[in-house]
């Protein structure tokens, strides 16, 4: 008696298993999920616009994180500065995730606000909790083509886009040279 529950538990298992793993694909004609675009940042070059945004912010005595992202919203690198705000982080990916999605500032984007609120709202019920349109999200872009953005968050007003700047700066140069 004891065997013959152990065999149709063990079969029960291996059914249950062949339904999970096998079926989804072969049974119901789903198809695994495509691999995201190869990013056209590297690491090495998220990491010179972090390098170069950090080095402007602390010139100033000033604290801030960093995120950088690819042209298809999936961050590459992130910073946050000793001293900043734990938010400051979630703010940044914010920024950086609007400006890779629309391939602009998300100081414009932002505007939309007071210029299209229908596209606003529009925009933020589309991506809740994903976007943060407030100054400080840039695009990335080489020859025309947007390769990611960079989002900056928890300096002053209009510094953080600066600070981006900066670091984009070093980007070039970072290009340039490797």
């Amino acid at each position: 008696m004891k065997i013959e529950n152990v065999i149709l538990s063990l079969a029960f298992t291996i059914s249950l298993m062949l339904v999970t793993f096998v079926a989804p694909q072969s049974a119901f004609g789903q198809e695994p999920r495509p691999a995201p675009p190869p990013a056209l940042i590297s690491l090495g070059e998220a990491q010179a616009i972090i390098d170069g945004a950090i080095a402007f912010t602390r010139e100033r005595n000033l604290v801030m994180a960093i995120v950088v992202m690819d042209q298809s919203g999936y961050e590459v690198a992130s910073a946050r500065m000793d001293g900043a705000a734990f938010r400051n982080i979630r703010f940044a990916e914010g920024k950086a995730y609007a400006s890779a999605l629309y391939g602009q500032t998300t100081e414009e984007l932002g505007a939309v606000a007071t210029t299209r609120p229908d596209r606003y709202f529009g925009i933020m019920n589309m991506y809740p909790g994903k976007f943060y349109l407030v100054g400080g999200g840039v695009p990335l872009s080489v020859d025309g083509t947007l390769v990611g953005a960079v989002g900056i968050a928890g300096l002053p007003q209009g510094v953080d886009e600066m600070a981006a700047r900066a670091g984009m700066a070093d980007w070039e140069e970072y290009r340039a040279n490797n």
